[in-house]
């Protein structure tokens, strides 16, 4: 198209990666012609069309200088869409750009090349660029003209300028602009993080890094060159693997500090308040939808809340505060029900309960629909059919569990858990003929002159028939047991054998601690076989249960011990690096009596 062209007497090399108003600007100065707008003018190619990289203008440029046209445009952005830029093999918006900021390397114009090889490089116009690739060297921004029409004009904003002493850039903290650099080659593999706009790309890695490596507090305005470089170093290696590596890096973010400590817009503050200025660009929704999804599911934002533009459906995750706004529970009751099952624990003074994480909505839903039907002692003992007293006393027998466990609270009791205690007699009641001394287990007790407690657990333990005119409907006042049956059931047992409740309630400890002092040995199993049943039970020997009283001691009896509360009473020791028996989770603190103390010669019970 250009063969007519003749190429000028004089011309230069040209960089590779340079752009070509800096090709003609150095052209034109070894030329004889000190301005590019000049120099466009008297070889009849239109300034500005050359500065917005029209490819006509460019190849006619290329003919002048001898230039190879092809590799002349691939280092020119060339503006193919109203705000959109084809720089190389990317499409990329203006606002990744800072086009009339010209900026050079020091370290390149020390090197002899002051005047003819002062090129600048198409990508040196990204903002993201900020580091010359040959050299490492940090780049240096050339003075303002003060024509406009200079703008683009590298060898006049050169005249009179003394490169500074060049400023180094650590290389590991150079991945970002060197994925960027690939990417305006062609080269990248096409992931989650090359398939987004590359203003998307690389705004959003820097941001992020910034949030990972200064904090949510930093200000952007105070950041320079070193600062950007290992801020977008970092937020490109959080997320060049996906969307879930982002979602880990916002989780690891959001566990720096307590719940309740700071809210979202605190923990992300200068990542989330970049981001929600860039709600005029629909090409950020891909992060938007990330971040605003991660908020919902992580943070307690009520229902109707706006965030990044979109309200919550939904409140997903609670607080204990924003658990007692919306349910009416208190934090303490919560708090309690939160640490049986794992997702509270008491704070260090032992004043109240704190969490580490925010709850989900449907654990705090079920477990205040549990609270909500919880019934005193008082209106338990009506449910099962018997007095306080004798509630009192199943439930200090483990036959009935409290729906809090804490001793230091008022006895409160879950329906669920009656109803299985009520189940599992009715379960036992046969429907053949009664005996002839039959009587309320009540009065069996009484006749055998033992707790009525240990006479419950001797009937669901054997198996022993019971009677009752209604099997569906039949409370504890309606069974009916025989005592001689009763009695033989007794001698049965083995003097030496302890069966896991009552051991659990001779030392004070629960039944899941029982089974693990068993497991490790500790507590001496015996086995037991159930006639009735004819399935076997391992109990516990009583020379064991006593020798364990003797050499070990409970967190809950060293606190009554020294009057502290048992929670501070477990770091105390674990400060002193007592450790206590390694037995599974949610079992009692056990201590050797040797480590903190408490020897003794002789058993609690002797």
């Amino acid at each position: 198209m250009f063969g007519r062209l003749t190429k000028l007497p004089l011309t230069i090399d040209h960089v590779p990666g340079e752009c070509a108003t800096s090709f003609g600007s150095r052209l034109g100065h070894r030329n004889g012609v000190p301005r590019l707008i000049t120099f466009c003018s008297d070889v009849g190619i239109d300034y500005f069309a050359l500065a917005n990289g029209d490819p006509r203008e460019v190849e006619r440029l290329a003919a002048l200088g001898g230039a190879d046209p092809v590799l002349l445009r691939h280092g020119t952005p060339e503006l193919n869409d109203p705000g959109w830029f084809r720089l190389g093999e990317e499409r990329i918006k203006f606002t990744a750009f800072s086009r009339t900021s010209l900026r050079i390397c020091p370290s390149c114009l020390v090197q002899g090349r002051h005047l003819t090889h002062a090129a600048h490089l198409g990508s040196w116009q990204l903002t993201s660029i900020r580091h010359c690739a040959v050299h490492g060297c940090q780049l240096v921004s050339l003075p303002k003209m003060s024509n406009g029409n200079d703008t683009f004009d590298i060898m006049r904003a050169m005249e009179g300028f003394l490169p500074a002493n060049p400023h180094y850039a650590k290389v590991e903290d150079l991945e970002l602009e060197r994925y960027l650099s690939d990417r305006v080659a062609g080269s990248t593999k096409g992931g989650w993080l090359d398939n987004l706009p590359f203003h998307v790309a690389s705004q959003t890695c820097e941001m992020f890094g910034l949030l990972l490596t200064q904090g949510p507090n930093t200000k952007r305005e105070r950041m320079g060159p070193p600062e950007w470089a290992a801020a977008g170093t970092t937020g490109f290696r959080a997320l060049r693997h996906g969307g879930n590596a982002f979602r880990n890096e916002l989780k690891t973010v959001q566990k720096a500090s307590p719940p309740d400590s700071t809210l979202y817009r605190t923990r992300f503050r200068v990542f989330f308040e970049w981001l929600r200025y860039r709600n005029d660009d629909p090409d950020f929704d891909v992060i938007r939808d990330i971040v605003r999804q991660f908020i919902f599911d992580h943070f307690p934002v009520a229902e109707g809340d706006m965030v990044l533009g979109q309200p919550c459906p939904e409140q997903r995750v609670h607080s204990l505060m924003t658990a007692r706004t919306a349910y009416g529970v208190s934090p303490w009751r919560l708090g309690r029900r939160l640490a049986a099952i794992g997702l509270a624990r008491r704070n260090s003074a032992g004043t109240m309960f704190v969490i580490d994480d925010y709850i989900p909505a449907d654990i705090v839903r079920s477990v205040v629909t549990e609270i909500d039907a919880l019934v005193n002692a008082s209106d338990a003992a009506k449910i099962v059919g018997t007095d306080r007293i004798t509630m009192a006393k199943l439930t200090q027998q483990g036959l009935i569990s409290r729906f809090y466990d804490d001793p230091n609270t008022v006895p409160l009791y879950h329906p669920d858990e009656l109803a299985t205690f009520l189940k599992r007699l009715r379960k036992q009641i046969s429907s053949g003929k009664p005996p002839v001394d039959q009587c309320g287990i009540g009065a069996a007790a009484h006749k055998l002159s033992t707790p009525v407690a240990r006479v419950v657990e001797i009937i669901l333990g054997h198996g022993l028939h019971l009677y009752a005119s209604d099997c569906t409907t039949a409370t504890f006042r309606d069974f009916r047991v025989s005592p001689e049956v009763l009695r033989q059931a007794f001698a049965e047992r083995l003097d030496d054998a302890v069966s896991p409740v009552e051991a659990a309630k001779l030392l004070g400890l629960n039944i899941r601690t029982i089974r693990g002092l068993l497991d490790k040995g500790i507590l001496v199993p015996r086995v037991i076989k159930d006639r009735s049943s004819a399935r076997t039970r391992r109990y516990a020997s009583r020379r064991s249960v006593d020798d364990f009283r003797s050499r070990y001691i409970s967190v809950m009896d060293l606190a009554a011990h020294t009057g502290r509360l048992p929670s501070v009473e477990a770091v105390l020791q674990a400060d002193r690096g007592v450790q206590p028996l390694e037995l599974n989770g949610r079992s009692n603190l056990i201590f050797r009596r040797c480590d903190v103390g408490t020897e003794r010669q002789k058993s609690i019970g002797d």
